[in-house]
């Protein structure tokens, strides 16, 4: 007897166990090269998300710059700087930020998984590949260019081509759109979708992809037609793509767009507009309060933890998808 086995099962489970890792050593071999692959990701992933980290110290620091943090000579306040949870301008940030979120997730979220569907449908490959080439270009085009052009296009002067366009046709004044803030959430919604719904499909489409092509050949022998195919089969298997999406999308409702928001203000509507990353800049950055920038920003991302977390935790109870 060894280890209460007899002396040919502890045998046996130690060659097994030496077998698992030849086997293992081999798979890591063959994948070295992915592995190399990958690194430069690893290291832009840990230089740029995980290093920062560190400096969230500051949001429990009266932080001088001078001084600096990493030897802790900024004299510690403990949750001081987290005094904002307390004001009522703050919540109301929080507010009209969560709204702006909610309004994106409720009509962008869908529009890339509808675009999809629709380019799937597409029986021309080389209309396929036109329609999602035009369609995610604008992805790569900055916010700063794209406000640019909002701005042209709202204008009220003779390039203001949606003022032209309401006066010809229905004889309309001529008004400056984005001078109120009544404007900025459609705007916010029209632009953020027509920048991001080209490159929200790539990831649906590669999903279908992966569905296997028996599975519609079999549906047409049993004579369903393209519509019952695609609620069948297509929309059933995409379904643990779109939950991790969603989830995603869901711990961002605490956060919004800085990028998109910034460009598109203006003087005239900033204070009605106004949404916490924004506030965190210019109140920490300008303001050089970096200290209160650093809370604000640490309060987002335990929103957001709490926020994944729940999403994920639903997901799991009733369509039991999540990714963790």
């Amino acid at each position: 007897m060894k280890g209460g086995y007899p002396v040919n099962v502890a045998v046996s489970r130690r060659d097994h166990k030496k077998t698992l890792a030849q086997q293992a050593r081999r798979r890591m071999k063959r994948m070295t090269p992915l592995y190399i692959a990958l690194l430069p990701s690893f290291l832009l992933t840990f230089v740029f998300a995980y290093l920062p980290m560190f400096g969230n110290v500051i949001a429990f620091m009266k932080y001088d710059p001078f001084k600096g943090f990493m030897g802790f000579e900024s004299p510690w306040v403990g949750f001081a700087n987290f005094s904002f949870v307390n004001d009522r301008k703050f919540w109301d940030l929080a507010w009209r930020t969560v709204w702006y979120s909610v309004n994106g997730l409720i009509f962008g979220f869908p529009s890339s998984f509808i675009l999809a569907l629709l380019i799937n449908e597409l029986r021309s490959l080389k209309y396929k590949r036109i329609i999602q080439t035009i369609s995610y270009i604008p992805h790569f085009v900055s916010w700063i260019t794209i406000a640019s052009l909002i701005y042209i296009f709202l204008s009220i002067d003779e390039y203001g081509l949606l003022n032209n366009i309401l006066q010809a046709l229905f004889g309309a004044e001529r008004v400056s759109f984005m001078m109120y803030h009544e404007n900025f959430l459609p705007i916010l919604i029209i632009s953020g979708i027509w920048k991001g719904v080209g490159w929200g499909t790539i990831v649906y489409l590669a999903s279908i992809s992966g569905i296997d092509p028996t599975l519609y050949e079999a549906a047409q022998i049993d004579g369903a037609g393209r519509w019952k195919q695609c609620r069948h089969i297509t929309l059933p298997s995409i379904i643990p793509t779109t939950c991790i999406l969603l989830i995603f999308s869901i711990g961002g409702l605490f956060s919004s767009n800085f990028d998109q928001i910034f460009a598109l203000q203006n003087d005239v509507i900033r204070n009605q507009t106004n949404t916490i990353n924004v506030y965190a800049y210019y109140v920490g950055l300008q303001g050089r309060r970096y200290a209160l920038a650093t809370a604000v920003g640490l309060f987002q991302g335990f929103i957001a933890f709490i926020l994944i977390r729940g999403s994920n935790y639903i997901s799991k109870r009733f369509a039991n998808i999540g990714f963790f």
